[in-house]
Protein backbone atom coordinates (compact mmCIF):
# COMPACT_ATOMS: atom_id res chain seq x y z
CA UNK A 1 0.00 0.00 0.00
CA UNK A 2 2.98 2.30 0.77
CA UNK A 3 4.30 1.79 -2.72
CA UNK A 4 0.99 2.90 -4.35
CA UNK A 5 1.25 6.08 -2.52
CA UNK A 6 4.61 7.08 -3.30
CA UNK A 7 4.53 5.57 -6.81
CA UNK A 8 6.09 2.02 -7.30
CA UNK A 9 7.58 -0.87 -5.48
CA UNK A 10 10.43 0.49 -6.52
CA UNK A 11 10.39 3.78 -4.25
CA UNK A 12 10.64 1.98 -1.38
CA UNK A 13 12.83 0.01 0.21
CA UNK A 14 12.10 -2.54 3.00
CA UNK A 15 13.92 -3.75 6.45
CA UNK A 16 16.78 -1.10 6.29
CA UNK A 17 19.71 -1.58 8.98
CA UNK A 18 21.00 1.85 10.16
CA UNK A 19 24.72 2.06 11.46
CA UNK A 20 23.10 2.06 14.94
CA UNK A 21 21.41 -1.47 14.19
CA UNK A 22 18.24 -0.35 13.88
CA UNK A 23 15.63 -1.83 11.15
CA UNK A 24 13.70 0.76 9.47
CA UNK A 25 10.25 -0.95 8.36
CA UNK A 26 9.94 0.99 5.77
CA UNK A 27 12.10 3.45 4.22
CA UNK A 28 11.70 6.52 1.16
CA UNK A 29 14.08 9.41 0.03
CA UNK A 30 11.47 12.78 -0.94
CA UNK A 31 13.21 15.93 -2.73
CA UNK A 32 12.69 19.03 -2.39
CA UNK A 33 9.57 19.33 -3.80
CA UNK A 34 8.22 16.53 -1.69
CA UNK A 35 8.31 13.90 -4.82
CA UNK A 36 9.45 10.50 -3.83
CA UNK A 37 12.78 9.28 -5.57
CA UNK A 38 13.42 5.55 -6.96
CA UNK A 39 16.12 3.61 -5.47
CA UNK A 40 16.76 1.20 -8.43
CA UNK A 41 15.82 2.44 -12.44
CA UNK A 42 12.71 0.48 -13.51
CA UNK A 43 14.71 -0.86 -16.43
CA UNK A 44 16.72 -2.58 -14.13
CA UNK A 45 14.17 -5.20 -12.83
CA UNK A 46 15.19 -8.32 -14.36
CA UNK A 47 12.68 -10.71 -16.02
CA UNK A 48 12.89 -14.30 -16.95
CA UNK A 49 11.64 -15.86 -20.04
CA UNK A 50 8.66 -17.33 -18.90
CA UNK A 51 7.86 -13.75 -17.63
CA UNK A 52 8.48 -14.09 -13.95
CA UNK A 53 10.26 -11.61 -11.96
CA UNK A 54 13.34 -12.41 -10.68
CA UNK A 55 13.85 -11.46 -7.20
CA UNK A 56 18.38 -11.09 -7.03
CA UNK A 57 19.92 -8.20 -8.61
CA UNK A 58 23.37 -8.69 -9.53
CA UNK A 59 24.52 -5.28 -10.64
CA UNK A 60 24.92 -3.68 -7.48
CA UNK A 61 25.68 -0.21 -8.11
CA UNK A 62 21.89 0.13 -9.50
CA UNK A 63 20.53 0.55 -5.96
CA UNK A 64 21.03 3.99 -4.88
CA UNK A 65 22.95 4.60 -1.33
CA UNK A 66 23.42 8.44 -1.58
CA UNK A 67 20.63 11.07 -1.68
CA UNK A 68 20.55 14.21 -3.67
CA UNK A 69 20.72 17.91 -2.86
CA UNK A 70 17.62 19.20 -1.00
CA UNK A 71 16.46 15.32 -0.70
CA UNK A 72 15.29 13.25 2.77
CA UNK A 73 15.44 9.68 4.00
CA UNK A 74 12.01 9.33 5.61
CA UNK A 75 11.58 6.18 8.10
CA UNK A 76 8.03 4.75 8.66
CA UNK A 77 7.35 3.28 11.62
CA UNK A 78 4.36 1.46 12.61
CA UNK A 79 4.21 1.46 16.48
CA UNK A 80 2.04 -1.62 17.40
CA UNK A 81 0.71 -1.79 21.62
CA UNK A 82 3.72 -2.65 23.26
CA UNK A 83 5.36 0.78 21.90
CA UNK A 84 3.00 2.55 24.38
CA UNK A 85 2.45 2.75 28.25
CA UNK A 86 -0.49 0.67 29.27
CA UNK A 87 -3.39 2.12 28.92
CA UNK A 88 -2.66 5.59 27.39
CA UNK A 89 -1.29 6.86 24.41
CA UNK A 90 1.96 7.58 26.23
CA UNK A 91 5.13 6.60 23.96
CA UNK A 92 7.82 4.48 26.02
CA UNK A 93 11.32 5.67 26.14
CA UNK A 94 13.15 2.81 24.21
CA UNK A 95 10.69 3.90 21.07
CA UNK A 96 11.66 7.90 21.70
CA UNK A 97 15.12 6.86 21.90
CA UNK A 98 15.19 5.03 18.76
CA UNK A 99 13.36 8.22 16.65
CA UNK A 100 15.50 10.25 17.99
CA UNK A 101 18.62 8.81 17.19
CA UNK A 102 17.12 8.07 13.16
CA UNK A 103 16.55 12.12 13.33
CA UNK A 104 20.32 11.89 14.42
CA UNK A 105 21.48 10.17 11.42
CA UNK A 106 19.07 12.52 9.19
CA UNK A 107 15.89 10.66 8.71
CA UNK A 108 12.57 12.43 9.34
CA UNK A 109 10.61 9.66 11.36
CA UNK A 110 6.92 9.15 10.33
CA UNK A 111 5.21 7.16 13.41
CA UNK A 112 2.00 5.35 12.54
CA UNK A 113 -0.06 4.95 15.95
CA UNK A 114 -1.65 1.19 15.90
CA UNK A 115 -4.68 3.04 17.55
CA UNK A 116 -4.63 5.37 14.25
CA UNK A 117 -4.18 2.69 12.09
CA UNK A 118 -6.74 0.37 12.99
CA UNK A 119 -9.40 2.99 13.82
CA UNK A 120 -13.01 2.44 12.25
CA UNK A 121 -12.36 5.99 10.36
CA UNK A 122 -9.88 4.18 9.02
CA UNK A 123 -11.30 0.98 7.86
CA UNK A 124 -10.92 0.92 4.10
CA UNK A 125 -7.80 0.69 1.95
CA UNK A 126 -8.39 4.51 0.61
CA UNK A 127 -8.89 5.77 3.86
CA UNK A 128 -5.65 4.20 4.77
CA UNK A 129 -3.73 5.43 1.57
CA UNK A 130 -5.10 8.81 2.42
CA UNK A 131 -4.20 8.62 5.79
CA UNK A 132 -0.31 7.47 4.42
CA UNK A 133 -0.27 10.51 2.29
CA UNK A 134 -0.99 13.16 5.05
CA UNK A 135 1.20 11.49 7.39
CA UNK A 136 3.94 11.34 4.61
CA UNK A 137 3.72 14.22 2.54
CA UNK A 138 1.62 17.08 4.88
CA UNK A 139 4.11 16.11 8.32
CA UNK A 140 7.27 16.97 6.28
CA UNK A 141 6.37 20.36 4.56
CA UNK A 142 8.62 23.17 5.96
Amino acid sequence: MLSEVLGGINRVQVAVVTPYFYTVEFECVLDKHLQSLPYSDTNTLQMSDRGKVLWTMSPEENIRDEIPPGAQRVAVDFLDSKTFCKNTHHIKGEALMRKRHLEILGYRVVQIPHFEWNSMELSTQDAWKEYLKRKIFKELSP
